[in-house]
């Protein structure tokens, strides 16, 4: 009877150990380990599949790229574990920006995606990036003194129609760089043919 008991917690033991190693190496391969944000191999497949659906039920999809203005600084004046605890911030601030069924993703560095599915509006977007804009602006109280940073976004809308691939994440981050060139702490939508930028202060 006690070897038997026995037998049975030593599987019992065994099986939630060999549970605990698979969800550990998923969150390895999909997730990011500093922020608990998904990786860009998991942003990658969800932006395939929200193109599928958005196909499907002709919603639209939008990809935002974003970085984040003067981090460099931040680590050599108060040191990289208080930059790691800033990204860790930045990534709570950014998931109270959007829903649930968005994803946030750390590309990695001081660099973020987010991907909005089933949008109705194609300014919904817009407004989005300009409310993480005006959120990673508030100070961040992780030190001595309050870190103030701010935030530089790239839009991308994406067609249902087009295929899968990875062009809308360059594109977002092409808009990313027209953001930052244009004076930081503002969101550009990315126009194929050039187009205007909508900026936020």
């Amino acid at each position: 009877m006690f070897l038997t008991a026995l037998m049975l917690m030593l599987n019992a033991i065994l099986l939630a150990w060999l549970s605990w190693r698979a969800q550990h190496f998923k969150n390895l391969a999909f997730y990011d380990p500093l922020t608990g944000l998904a990786n860009r191999r998991l942003f990658e497949d969800r932006l395939e599949q929200a193109l599928k659906h958005a196909r499907r039920h002709r919603t639209g999809v939008a990809v935002l790229f974003l970085d984040l203005d003067h981090f460099k600084r931040v680590n050599d004046v108060h040191g990289h574990p208080t930059g790691d605890r800033l990204l860790r911030a930045v990534a709570q601030r950014l998931c109270e920006c959007v829903r649930e069924t968005d994803t946030v993703a750390r590309r990695g560095g001081d660099e973020f995606t987010v991907l909005l599915t089933d949008l109705t509006d194609p300014d919904a977007a817009g407004r989005i990036a300009q409310r993480i804009v005006a959120t990673l602006q508030k100070p961040f109280s992780i030190s001595v003194q309050p870190i103030r940073i701010g935030a530089s976004v790239g839009i991308r809308l994406c067609d249902p129609d087009e295929p899968a691939g990875p062009q809308p994440i360059a594109d977002a981050d092409r808009a990313l760089y027209e953001a930052k060139r244009q004076g930081r702490g503002r969101y550009h939508v990315f126009a194929p043919f050039g187009g205007s930028a909508l900026a936020a202060a």
